[in-house]
């Protein structure tokens, strides 16, 4: 009974850990694109300021794509905390 009840709670423990290190990697990509989408706004800005309104279009658009992305991560880093 007690073999049992300890795979049980080494099962329950490497769960555990598995959920903290896929958290951390929702985490670390949320952070990435966050950075990124930061990067792709000033070129946006770049853009503008050098009469370059087409380009100034994309750059927005991916800006807006990245952080959509990047808050996806964060949203899946917080529902896994909920449930850990």
């Amino acid at each position: 009974m007690s073999s049992l009840i300890g795979t049980e709670l080494l099962a329950e423990r490497q769960r555990k850990a598995a959920s903290r290190r896929r958290m951390g990697l929702f985490q670390a990509m949320a952070d990435t694109l966050f950075s990124r989408a930061d990067e792709m706004e000033r070129w946006r800005q770049a853009c503008a300021a050098s009469n370059n309104p087409d380009g100034a279009a994309t750059w927005q658009r991916l800006a807006h794509h990245t952080r959509n992305e990047a808050e996806e991560y964060v949203r899946r880093a917080d529902q896994l905390q909920e449930h850990t």
